[in-house]
């Protein structure tokens, strides 16, 4: 069960902010695949107006892993004004809640998928970013494991209609250790982040992140935006990106995450749009071929 009316739940939010504590109204935010999340406004306490509880529906290594990294990046981001949550408790083996959690403060702000300026979107995009990567790593940080799986039997036969596929895989493959090694967050796309008065103000969903390559974020995040709108506006967060940070993307990074592409993306991403913009789910693959063709001609 992953609802916080679960009595275990419950009692394990008193044990960490006071017995005290009453449970009014619970909100579920959308957008998350694996895991459930709720909003729960709380009484009786000091600590904060709402909390965020992101709790999994089951229990395995993968699942302990997300949020023991979830809370280590939210551990050392505290107080850096990266517009991180703040941890508040965590129970990785589910001892307290019966199943993987997090406890953490509740952030202002709403996803923005239809901003009235483009440019400065991805530019703020790419700015807090390049904040994220600047951050001091920890020498216990985990690696942001890659997304994909370049030997996975349905991508390579999704590559094998790719023009340019045999290009795109051997560039992708040239990714194994970080150019440039960053404060990754692993999951950085418009989703994962809130927006108050056309400001960004909060970044969310740290369960992918530890050290990476910054293509790693980087390509991420412009494969996500060429999904839903095109590779122009992808292209233009990987240029706000460079510009700020004097650096140039490195290709095979930058690859490696565009090809993660796959047919389950048309089924998945309209339930994280959640209606708010229309989702050109035929299209999709082809705007993603064309950043590919892009990123390639760029690496020569």
């Amino acid at each position: 069960m992953t609802s916080p009316d679960d009595e275990r739940v419950l009692t394990w939010i008193r044990d960490v902010l006071g017995r005290d504590v009453r449970i009014g109204e619970t909100v579920p935010l959308t957008g998350g695949l694996s895991e459930a999340m709720f909003r729960l406004d709380l009484t009786g306490t000091d600590v904060a107006a709402a909390v965020v509880l992101r709790r999994w529906p089951n229990d395995g290594d993968w699942q302990r892993d997300s949020v023991r990294r979830e809370a280590t990046a939210l551990t050392l981001l505290s107080g850096r004004r990266v517009g991180a949550p703040e941890l508040i408790a965590t129970d990785p083996a589910g001892e307290w809640t019966g199943r993987p959690a997090n406890l953490m403060t509740h952030l202002p702000g709403a996803g923005q998928l239809r901003p009235a300026d483009v440019e400065r979107w991805t530019g703020e995009m790419a700015a807090r970013l390049a904040l994220i990567h600047d951050q001091p790593r920890d020498p216990h940080q985990p690696i942001s494991k890659k997304w994909v799986d370049l030997d996975d039997q349905d991508r390579r036969a999704w590559l094998a209609d790719l023009p340019h596929g045999d290009e795109a895989l051997s560039l992708a493959r040239a990714a194994t250790v970080p150019v440039r090694e960053v404060f990754g967050h692993g999951d950085y796309q418009h989703f994962n982040l809130l927006w108050n008065r056309g400001r960004l103000t909060g970044v969310v969903d740290w369960t992918m992140s530890g050290v990476a390559d910054a293509g790693r974020d980087v390509g991420h995040c412009a494969l996500n935006l060429a999904v839903l709108y095109g590779p122009d506006r992808a292209g233009r967060f990987v240029a706000h990106y460079e510009a700020i940070t004097g650096t140039r993307v490195d290709p095979a990074w930058l690859m490696s995450e565009l090809l993660d592409f796959s047919p389950a993306w048309p089924e998945f991403i309209p339930r994280q749009v959640g209606g708010r913009v229309p989702v050109d789910r035929a299209g999709m693959r082809g705007r993603v071929e064309e950043l590919i063709v892009e990123v390639l001609r760029a690496a020569g």
